[in-house]
């Protein structure tokens, strides 16, 4: 296990600044996920802790060392790619050994290290069969068997899962978490998928523009977001996020008056923006203590467990949530409770949280 330590780190493309000296210290065994959206910086961070993209300012330690002059072969990383990358002609045994081949490992060793690791990844019936011949699945983990039996300082993941369908993502997302917990190495972990980041890290990054956004565990980044970004990009679906004028008694949400506390920086008649998850719009019935208003449901998805209530505040569009075998009618008006005590709220100019 390593620390890492990066600081100050910048990259220019040309005169394109892709990242703003951005900081993030890892602690020995943590697992820190990078989660933005497309063109955020993430994958060029994880690159340049890989050695496979130059620095152009800021330094980076993995350990004790700084590896900004390193090969990426000098590290101690290893790298699970999100196309798999293996070799089409080998088998999954010559796959996994490949590097250790490379370094003129003994042979017995080789053996040992691959099918130990074959075991933990259940890969032990498949070590004859080549590439062509696997699940998508299954050559993910040939992948990560790959980096493993390297046995590196630092493991490091650039969206490995976003080839698989839904059913084989929460599979591997649970097989990379046992994994994490039976190994303990440090692992950056890059993804732009906000449910992977929640349910497999120890600490997330969010990423926007080449700057960092927030930091912190995945219970600080849901539950206590410093901005707008954050609020709206952690939660499936997102936080509702409405522009509102402050009243004497609370807020003003389109024609509605809703009773709530607020801010005590806020005067009536402040423009704010007011963030709710739909998990706390709820109908009257399901959250008698709300503050109610009688709004007509447009649409309702039918997810199971669960049904998303799509409303209408003014020219607001808002999303609820209610039990599975609610019953609730497309086009009627409903009595809609808001929790406002888990309400957030953001000052329009900024985007930033205010407490």
């Amino acid at each position: 296990m390593s620390r890492i330590e990066i600081r100050n780190l910048v990259k220019m493309y040309g005169a394109h600044k892709a990242l703003h000296g951005i900081d993030i210290s890892i602690q020995p065994g943590e697992f820190c996920v990078l989660v933005g959206p497309s063109g955020c910086g993430k994958s060029t961070t994880l690159r340049m802790v890989a050695g496979l993209e130059t620095i152009s300012g800021g330094e980076i330690a993995i350990g004790e060392r700084v590896v900004n002059g390193l090969r990426p072969k000098e590290r101690g990383i290893a790298m699970v790619f999100q196309n798999y990358a293996l070799y089409p002609s080998k088998t999954v045994y010559n796959n996994m050994a490949f590097s250790l081949q490379l370094s003129r490992m003994p042979r017995d060793e080789i053996d040992r290290r691959v099918r130990e690791v074959a075991e933990i990844l259940e890969l032990t019936p498949l070590l004859d069969r080549k590439p062509g011949a696997l699940s998508g699945g299954q050559r993910q983990r040939v992948a990560m068997g790959r980096a493993i039996v390297r046995d590196p300082e630092v493991f490091l993941f650039d969206e490995p899962l976003s080839n698989l369908d839904a059913k084989l993502r929460g599979q591997m997302r649970a097989e990379i978490k046992r994994l994490h917990q039976r190994l303990e190495n440090t692992i950056i972990y890059v993804t732009h998928d906000q449910v992977e980041a929640m349910t497999l890290a120890d600490r997330i990054v969010i990423m926007r523009d080449g700057r960092i956004e927030q930091q912190g565990t995945p219970d600080q980044i849901f539950h206590d977001p410093d901005t707008v970004f954050v609020a709206g990009f952690m939660g499936s679906p997102p936080m509702n996020l409405v522009e509102c004028m402050v009243t004497p008694t609370g807020l003003k949400l389109g024609q509605n008056d809703i009773a709530c506390a607020t801010p005590s920086s806020l005067r009536a008649g402040d423009s704010v923006i007011c963030g709710i998850r739909p998990d706390d719009i709820r109908p009257s019935a399901d959250l008698p203590a709300g503050a109610s208003i009688t709004l007509p449901v447009n649409l309702i998805e039918q997810l199971g467990t669960e049904k998303l209530v799509h409303f209408m505040v003014g020219e607001h569009a808002l999303i609820g949530k209610t039990g599975g075998r609610t019953s609730l009618t497309e086009g009627a008006a409903h009595p809609l409770s808001f929790d406002m005590a888990h309400a957030y709220f953001f000052d329009p100019k900024t985007e930033k949280r205010i407490r």
